[in-house]
C-alpha cells in the first residue's frame, strides 16, 4: 500500500508546472521521478543538488519527496519534520497526513499519529492500512475499546479483508480476554486462509481460559492440518501439561523433536516431570549443546536417584564450567551427601551464595550433623 500511495502522491507532483524539459536539470522533479520508480538512494542523491534558497524551487515538492525518502530509509524524525515543512509550504494533498501518521507512529508518538489520520479526513477511509494504523495507535495509547471499534468498523467497510478480525483476536488475547478471543478466533478461522500461528494462538487462548478439553480438540485438529509446525506442537504440549498430563505433553514434544532437534531437551524435561527418567535420559543423550546437555543430565540423575553417576561426573562438570552454576553446585552437594561423603558435600555448600540455596544448604548441614551424631538415623 505504501508504494501505491507514494506513486499516487508523486504522480501528482510530477504533473506540476516546471517538469517540462529545461536546459538546467530540475533535481526536485528528478528526485520525485526516481522515488516513483523505487530508486530511493538515487532520489536522495538528486536532492543533495537542490539549493532551497534559490528562486523558483518548488518547496512543496522538495519537502514532500524528502519526507518520502526519509520514511523509506526509516529516518522517521527527518520524515516527520519534512512532511510538516511540506504542509507549511502549502501541500494540500491529504495523503501527506497518512505519511506523517506513519512516521509519528514509528516515533511512538501515537496520539500525534491519530491526529494526523484525523487530518487526512475521509481521503484515507478507503485504505485498509490507514484503519490498521489508527487501531494500533489507539491500542498503544491504552484506548483498547476504541482500537477494537476501529477494527470492527474497518471489517464492515472491507468485508473480504480478514486481517482486521485477526488483529482483533490478538488484541483480545493480549488483553487477557481469552474466551472472547477464542470465540472470535473460531469465526475468523471459518472465513480466512489462516496460518499455523493463528491456530496456535487461538488454541492457547482456549487453554488460558481453562477450556482444556476444547483447546485439546482444537489443537489436535490443527496438528493434523499443520503436522510440522512447532508452534502448534508447543501449544498442544503446554495444554496437556497444564491439564495435568505431562506424559502426553512429553510425547507431543518428543514427536516434534524428531523434526526439530533443538526441542530434545524440552521433551526430556517433560518426560522427567512425567516420571519417565529413562526416556528423558535417552532424549538428553541426543542433545547437541554440551553444556545444556550436561546441566540437564544433572537434574535427571537427581530425579533418578543415580547419585554415584552425578558425583563421578564432577570433573566433567568442572571442565564445562558448570560449577559456576549454583544449582549444579547444590545438586552435587546433595549427591555427595547421599553418598555419605560429607566433606565433599560441604566443599560445594561453602561455595553457595544465593539466598534460596543458602537456606537449603543450612538444612543439609543439619541433616549431615544428625548423621554424624546418630549414624543409625541415616541408614
Amino acid at each position: 500500500m505504501k508504494r501505491l500511495i507514494a506513486c499516487v502522491l508523486l504522480s501528482g507532483l510530477l504533473c506540476a508546472p516546471g517538469f517540462a524539459a529545461e536546459e538546467e536539470v530540475d533535481y526536485v522533479a528528478l528526485a520525485a521521478l526516481l522515488m516513483r520508480d523505487g530508486e530511493t538512494e538515487r532520489a536522495a542523491e538528486a536532492l543533495t543538488n537542490v539549493d532551497t534558497s534559490a528562486e523558483g524551487v518548488d518547496l512543496i515538492q522538495y519537502h514532500t519527496v524528502r519526507g518520502l525518502i526519509a520514511l523509506e530509509q526509516q529516518a522517521l524524525q527527518v520524515a516527520a519534520e519534512a512532511f510538516d515543512a511540506a504542509i507549511a509550504a502549502g501541500q494540500t494533498d491529504p495523503l501527506i497526513h497518512l505519511y506523517r501518521a506513519q512516521a509519528l507512529f514509528g516515533l511512538e508518538r501515537y496520539a500525534d499519529a491519530v491526529a494526523a489520520l484525523d487530518a487526512a479526513g475521509s481521503a484515507v477511509d478507503g485504505l485498509s492500512g490507514a484503519w490498521l494504523l489508527r487501531a494500533h495507535a489507539r491500542w498503544m495509547l491504552g484506548d483498547k475499546q476504541a482500537a477494537l471499534d476501529s477494527l470492527s468498523e474497518a471489517g464492515n467497510r472491507f468485508p473480504g479483508n480478514t486481517s482486521f478480525q485477526r488483529r482483533q483476536v490478538f488484541y483480545l488475547i493480549e488483553a487477557g480476554l481469552y474466551q472472547e478471543a477464542a470465540d472470535l478466533g473460531r469465526d475468523y478461522l471459518k472465513r480466512a486462509d489462516a496460518k499455523a500461528e493463528d491456530y496456535a494462538a487461538i488454541g492457547s487462548a482456549l487453554r488460558r481460559s481453562k477450556s482444556f478439553a476444547e483447546a485439546l480438540g482444537f489443537l489436535e485438529a490443527a496438528r493434523l492440518k499443520f503436522p510440522d509446525d512447532s508452534s502448534i506442537a508447543k501449544a498442544l504440549a503446554q495444554t496437556w501439561l497444564e491439564q495435568g498430563n505431562p506424559l502426553a505433553a512429553a510425547e507431543v514434544m518428543a514427536a516434534q523433536a524428531e523434526r526439530e532437534p533443538d526441542l530434545l531437551s524440552e521433551a526430556a524435561e517433560l518426560y522427567r516431570r512425567a516420571g519417565r527418567t529413562s526416556q528423558a535420559l535417552n532424549l538428553n543423550a541426543r542433545v547437541t549443546d554440551p553444556q545444556r546437555k550436561l546441566k540437564q543430565r544433572v537434574g535427571l540423575w537427581i530425579s533418578a536417584q543415580r547419585y554415584d553417576e552425578l558425583t563421578a561426573a564432577e570433573p566433567a562438570l568442572a571442565r564445562a564450567g558448570l560449577l559456576d552454576d549454583e544449582d549444579v553446585r547444590y545438586a552435587l552437594a546433595y549427591a555427595w551427601y547421599k553418598g555419605r561423603d560429607f566433606a565433599a558435600s560441604e566443599r560445594h555448600l561453602a561455595a553457595l551464595t544465593r539466598s534460596d540455596l543458602f537456606r537449603k544448604a543450612t538444612e543439609l548441614r543439619r541433616l549431615m550433623q544428625e548423621c554424624a551424631d546418630t549414624p543409625w538415623t541415616c541408614a
